[in-house]
């Protein structure tokens, strides 16, 4: 503070206004901040000052103390999938103080962040408010995972869970479970085992959206104040029926009627351990409940992909990360001629530049289909007749009408953007990922095109052309710059 004030003295620095008053400043300054310092030996002695410190005071629960300095493989890929789900997921771990609000957990009474209510866990009647806000959902994730991914599912109970996380000493017995599980999941790839988490949850989403109702809702015959046992069980009869038997929902009507109600074809345990075996035999018989409505998956498609999370968390990321991703409502001018917009799909192509060029190692997104707009998605319903699906301030359009007015099915127009691709004068490295990595997905009942854009060994270009992108907008790099720009990847 006193280099500060020297500097305003010297005029070298501008103080900003409103200014505080004096009597004020003096007050702050001169408060009393206790602390301690330590030294450790090991990064284990610094965890375990910080459990201790927690243990007074408002306590962490006990997920979060699990979370606390857990770096491994089962830990991370928790973390991961829980972040998804509650929609607070970023691209990247650092995240700027400023932009912490965007996607931080919050109330209806305040303007900012994810509202707790629309959480998938507190809108389906899985978990409390209270019980997010206390990590639980990286409990419920944190067992199914473990029984995803381990040869013999283990129980459902907290010593074990302090042992996935290293929580627990160094007994022979939990160290032995927290080497047995890290290597389980690596055997996998977290990658891996995040794809598959994904592909069932969006699939049990799905399902419950074409039925209306929420997880509770459709499970039981009169409201429940949580169910996160209930909801391992039928995900893990899902994940056995989609991941392990390669199948998917057939009669979608029968599998409604199948859940409708199905808790009584389900025991679990109330309160304290789950056994192993209670768990997995409860699994097995709503297999069998289900089964019949399910059939072989060959369909190789990719818009039979859905990407419901993964698309949901790409809007929530472009609130903290907006160079990294853009929306475009489609491909058609919106006067109603129908026609093939080629500015605005020279813009994307100039867009995917942009991002490729923030620097080495970028991943972003261009999505068509989407809607930034109210009123761009209310032009399209009346152009169309399409039903809108909204998420948070974005409109999912999907492309589905636009083929249709041009007269393509969606094979013949992803064929056309990929040829478009081609033929375009990108640089060739871009160009190449771009044709090649370019996706067709399933957002509920709309299709969505993803260019999935990645930084290049060198700077990329359209028509000689360099761009880049500062936060959502996107500009030409003057020639005289170009050099800078390639210093971002040297």
């Amino acid at each position: 503070m006193a280099v500060t004030k020297a500097a305003v003295d010297k005029g070298t620095l501008t103080q900003k206004t409103p200014i505080l008053p004096r009597d004020v400043c003096v007050m702050i300054a001169s408060y009393q901040v206790p602390f301690s310092i330590f030294e450790f030996a090991s990064g284990e002695s610094v965890d375990d000052v910080f459990r201790r410190i927690n243990s007074g005071g408002r306590k962490l629960s006990r997920q979060e103390l699990r979370a606390a300095g857990s770096t491994g493989h089962f830990s991370t890929v928790v973390r991961r999938i829980a972040a998804k789900i509650r929609g607070d997921d970023s691209s990247s771990d650092i995240l700027r103080l400023n932009e912490m609000n965007l996607i931080s957990i919050t109330n209806k009474d305040l303007a900012y962040g994810l509202s707790i209510d629309n959480i998938f866990w507190v809108a389906n009647g899985i978990l409390t408010k209270e019980q997010v806000r206390e990590s639980r959902d990286e409990e419920l994730v944190g067992d199914l995972v473990a029984y995803m991914v381990s040869d013999i599912p283990p129980s459902s109970r907290s010593e074990f869970l302090d042992d996935f996380f290293g929580l627990s000493g160094n007994e022979e017995a939990s160290r032995k479970r927290r080497e047995d599980i890290e290597l389980a999941v690596q055997r996998r790839g977290t990658h891996v085992v995040i794809k598959d988490f994904s592909r069932v949850f969006d699939e049990l989403v799905y399902t419950l959206s074409q039925s209306n109702k929420s997880f509770t809702g459709l499970l039981f015959d009169s409201p429940v104040a949580r169910a996160p046992r209930y909801f391992q069980v039928v995900f893990l009869a899902f994940y056995t029926l989609i991941v392990k038997r390669n199948k998917v929902p057939g009669d979608k009507a029968a599998l409604f009627r199948k859940m409708d109600g199905s808790y009584k074809s389900i025991t679990v345990a109330e309160g304290g351990a789950w056994g192993a075996d209670q768990r997995v035999n409860a699994v097995n018989a709503v297999v069998g409940v289900y089964e019949s409505s399910f059939v072989d998956n060959n369909n190789t498609d990719p818009a039979a992909v859905h990407w419901i999370t993964q698309l949901e968390n790409i809007l929530g990321q472009s609130y903290t990360e907006q160079a990294n991703y853009d929306f475009k409502q489609g491909f058609l001018l919106l006067d109603g001629s129908h026609t093939f917009d080629t500015e605005s799909f020279a813009q994307i192509l100039r867009t995917c530049v942009g991002i490729a060029n923030i620097r080495k190692s970028t991943r972003g997104y261009v999505l068509v289909g989407v809607a930034d707009k109210a009123s761009t998605a209310g032009r399209i319903e009346q152009l169309y007749g399409v039903k809108v699906r909204p998420y948070d301030r974005f409109y999912v359009t999907g492309v589905e009408h636009e083929a249709q007015a041009i007269g393509k099915n969606l094979d013949q127009m992803f064929q056309l953007i990929v040829e478009k691709i081609k033929q375009s004068s990108l640089s060739d490295d871009l160009k190449g990922h771009l044709a090649r990595n370019i996706k067709s997905v399933r957002y509920y009942d709309l299709t969505v095109y993803v260019f999935d854009i990645e930084a290049q060994r060198d700077p990329s270009h359209l028509g000689g052309t360099f761009y880049e992108r500062a936060g959502a907008q996107l500009e030409a790099v003057p020639t005289t710059d170009v050099v800078r720009l390639v210093r971002r990847y040297s």
